[in-house]
């Protein structure tokens, strides 16, 4: 489905970057359905009470400042529903791994968590490397509904130019580990 058209026919309630929450300017205001639009990772939207949304498939590389922006270049959306689980994963008997290209944060997840003391890490995943798993680390959208569950792990403000090996005291600060796993399904 492309954007445009939900645009045409919705109002939406946008979450993301400043361009993406600049969208709600393009609504249908006279539209009595509204839907939800983000690019926030889904354990962010957890926090909101989000269960289904529309994710943006937007192309890697580009850079947009604007909702008109985005609007322009006609891109896809999907549809995910998200549901949040009150289960601890040591409750699990579950394959884990860990995916991770920032060595510091997958030091942190094996010492805070004994149950992933054995997981392997995975700097880059495919399907078949998550399928049937438990993962913990940063994955978009797409990834994650392959998996059985994910946690997420992410760094908070975390800009890989300045903080590329972000290590000891700081990282331990900044890293924002999700309390309970999420299950993520496509069902558009």
């Amino acid at each position: 489905m492309k954007l445009n058209d939900l645009l045409k026919e919705n109002k939406i309630v946008a979450f993301g970057f400043p361009a993406v929450r600049d969208l709600v300017r393009y609504d249908n205001k006279e539209s009595d359905n509204t839907i939800i639009i983000s690019t926030l990772a889904p354990s962010l939207l957890v926090g909101y009470g989000v269960n289904e949304y529309y994710g943006l498939d937007l192309p890697r590389d580009k850079t947009f400042h604007t909702g008109l922006d985005i609007i322009k270049a006609d891109i896809n959306v999907f549809k995910y529903r998200l549901t949040a689980l009150e289960i601890y994963p040591w409750e699990m008997k579950n394959n884990f791994i860990i995916a991770s290209r920032h060595m510091g944060t997958v030091e942190i997840l094996k010492r805070e968590f004994p149950f992933l003391q054995n997981a392997p890490v995975f700097e880059r995943v495919e399907v078949d490397d998550i399928k049937g798993k438990h993962v913990y680390g940063t994955l978009p959208y797409h990834l994650i509904t392959e998996c059985d569950l994910y946690t997420a792990v992410t760094i908070r403000g975390f800009d890989n130019a300045k903080d590329g090996d972000l290590m000891g005291k700081e990282l331990k600060e900044r890293i924002q580990i999700a309390e309970n796993p999420i299950m993520l399904e496509m069902i558009e």
